[in-house]
């Protein structure tokens, strides 16, 4: 199981993020070349990096927060005995487990709505629902990710790190 999800994490989350990470800063070059050099402006190319940079948000967050790279605040928590220690990891899991449900779930309501409203955006003309869709994804590997810390703490270091 551990493998399958280094796997949608390490290398098809990182690459999604990545890659809208940087359609965002391309689309932003472009802009800025076409605005200062050709004195002319991109009508789509503010569109493409802000629907890029949710991408990225959505998806980037979820692999910082699986491998811990999200700000943390650990000196309380260092000094708990150690079963205390992987209680509130545990519970810091669960809270985020419950608070990217929601996300997951409302996020979900909100792409099936634009969906059914196809529902253009202004510049690119492509269905809103693309764009929103990141949040459920993003909630989801968000989710997974908290049910594998959640198990995952069960040495007080472990559960120090995972916080």
């Amino acid at each position: 199981m551990k493998r399958t999800l280094d796997i949608l994490f390490e290398r098809l989350a990182i690459f999604v993020s990545a890659s809208t990470l940087l359609v965002a800063l391309f689309s932003m070059a472009i802009q800025v070349i076409y605005r200062y050099v050709f004195n002319d402006s991109l009508v789509w190319s503010e569109e493409v990096a802000r629907y890029a940079l949710i991408w990225s948000a959505m998806i980037g967050a979820a692999v910082a927060y699986r491998r811990g790279d999200h700000a943390a605040v650990v000196s309380l928590v260092a000094r708990l005995p150690a079963a205390l220690q992987v209680i509130t990891a545990r519970a810091v899991h669960l809270t985020i487990f419950g608070f990217s449900a929601a996300l997951t779930w409302y996020g979900w309501q909100l792409t099936m709505r634009n969906f059914e409203r196809n529902q253009l955006s202004s510049a690119l003309e492509i269905d809103i629902a693309w764009v929103n869709l990141a949040i459920p994804v993003g909630g989801l590997l968000i989710m997974i990710a908290a049910i594998e810390g959640m198990f995952a703490a069960t040495k007080a270091h472990e559960g120090i790190t995972a916080i």
